[in-house]
């Protein structure tokens, strides 16, 4: 090989190496959308007070329960599930492309005695 032609190969090399090197960033998309159910944000969780707060006050802030049911004292106990999903999609140059989907379920529960906010708390599987 002539001196003339390494340096054209290793010109080459370089510069595709630049180039790859240069493409090598990863394109990332994310999406984040309530498939079921929407809590609203920790505002109107924060301002639920045991003793306080009325069940008239936690329908008209977060809507209708998901569901309803009584507990072993008999009171009742207002259910709301949300269901919170990520989407992310990672693409390596042209590549590969990874999807990936997350799947975050809350319930929030709220006891209610005698029209009032006993107490409340939030569970996550």
């Amino acid at each position: 090989m002539t001196p003339l032609r390494i340096r054209f190969s290793l010109t080459c090399a370089a510069v595709a190496t630049a180039l790859a090197l240069s493409g090598c960033v990863f394109v990332v998309e994310s999406d984040s959308h309530y498939r079921y159910g929407r809590l609203h944000g920790s505002a109107s969780l924060d301002a639920i007070q045991p003793g306080v707060t009325t069940r008239a006050w936690v329908v008209e802030n977060l809507g209708q329960p998901s569901s309803t049911y009584l507990n072993e004292v008999g009171n009742e106990v207002l259910s709301y599930v949300t269901v919170r999903e990520q989407d992310t999609e990672v693409a390596f140059l042209f590549l590969f492309n990874i999807d990936v989907s997350e799947e975050e379920v809350k319930t929030l529960h709220v006891e209610i005695e005698e029209d009032w906010v006993k107490s409340f708390w939030l569970e996550r599987p």
